[in-house]
């Protein structure tokens, strides 16, 4: 294969490429899809591991509240970072739902 049939082959797959490709500044349709207006991926729907987690978070701070090893600074800072955890995760959850 010369050279110019080369690129001739090479631009005929670019532009088989680019037919298939869909318009700049639509996403991509998945297979399966209908693409309707107003449809979009369907949301994870794991609110249930979430608040799993939220409340394993809890617990985990309850329980460096009431351990008797630790002292009362290290009880403190665990039990606060352990809530502070528990509320993050269930705000980053409530954000993810509420974006696009």
């Amino acid at each position: 294969m010369d050279s110019s049939s080369a690129e001739r082959e090479i631009n005929r797959i670019e532009r088989e490429l680019d037919a298939k490709n869909s318009p700049p500044g639509k996403p991509p349709v998945r297979q399966g899809q209908s693409g309707g207006v107003g449809e979009g991926p369907p949301k994870n729907q794991s609110m249930d591991a979430v608040l799993i987690g939220v409340v394993l978070l809890l617990g985990i701070g309850a329980t460096f509240a009431l351990g008797e090893s630790l002292t009362r600074t290290q009880k403190t800072q665990l039990s606060a970072g352990a809530v502070g955890a528990a509320a993050g995760l269930a705000v980053g959850y409530g954000v993810g739902r509420l974006r696009p």
